[in-house]
């Protein structure tokens, strides 16, 4: 009677084969799952800049960014940008809400002159969101109202 050690090359194709159609047929699932968990954030994001919003305007009388200087009426903070990128700081001590950055979110924040209202908007470069939209944005009024709306 042989000693048999190890695998045949059968066997190991078919182990292969297996993990193989395992893979294919489980990556449609993460990336739903990745599109539901980036979708979340963005949303939980944007509600925390809208309320920060409506908190700096009662104590300020005024919107973040600085709608008295037209040059800072701007905010851009992109996902590759460094954490203490000077823009996210001024969110942060301004708005006391953390953008975070490193993985897939951009953020903007800008008061509009013409309609006085301030717009917030958090995007993805992929579909976030169920509907295939990529983003979210939110506009604050001076009475306080809050509209959501998303970004195809």
């Amino acid at each position: 009677m042989r000693d048999k050690r190890g695998f045949t090359l059968i066997e190991l194709m078919v182990v292969i084969a297996i993990v193989g159609i395992l893979t294919a047929t489980a990556y449609p699932t993460y990336r739903t799952f990745r599109q539901r968990a980036v979708g979340s954030e963005a949303t939980r994001i944007i509600k925390q800049l809208a309320q920060a919003q409506i908190i700096y305007f009662l104590e300020h009388e005024d919107y973040f960014p600085n709608s008295s200087d037209p040059g800072a009426n701007l905010i851009q903070v992109f996902h590759n940008d460094a954490p203490n990128d000077p823009d996210i700081l001024l969110v942060k001590n301004a708005l006391k809400v953390t953008l975070s950055v490193g993985h897939f979110l951009d953020y903007q924040l800008q008061y509009d002159e013409v309609n006085k209202i301030v717009v917030m908007q958090v995007t993805a470069n992929f579909s976030i969101f169920k509907n295939g939209d990529r983003g979210i944005q939110a506009t604050v009024d001076k009475s306080g109202n809050i509209t959501y709306v998303t970004i195809p």
